[in-house]
């Protein structure tokens, strides 16, 4: 499976990444209500710092999960994987304890 297809599957059977999104885009908006004025970014900025949040966070996911299945390109591989140690559950828990700084 590869990034794009795993991100498509986890956006159809969980919540974590789109609250992922949601979470990193308030954040963003706070911290550049914080700046000074003159130093606010305008708000495609903001979006692209969400966006670039969202991705390493992705990433992250994606990365650790590619080296622990043995066959990365077949599908029922990540299925069984992700069944198997209940990972859907568990990233929209994590997903509700992340604490942005």
């Amino acid at each position: 499976m590869d990034k794009q297809e795993f991100e498509i599957y986890l956006n159809e059977h969980c919540s974590a990444l789109t609250k992922f999104q949601e979470r990193a885009l308030d954040y963003q908006a706070n911290k550049n209500q914080n700046r000074t004025r003159s130093a606010r970014w305008n708000d495609a900025k903001v979006q692209r710092a969400a966006d670039a949040m969202y991705d390493t966070f992705l990433t992250g996911i994606y990365t650790k999960l590619r080296s622990a299945i043995e066959d990365k390109y077949d599908r029922q591989a990540w299925l069984d994987y992700i069944e198997k140690y209940g990972l859907l559950e568990r990233l929209e828990e994590s997903v509700l304890e992340i604490e942005f700084e």
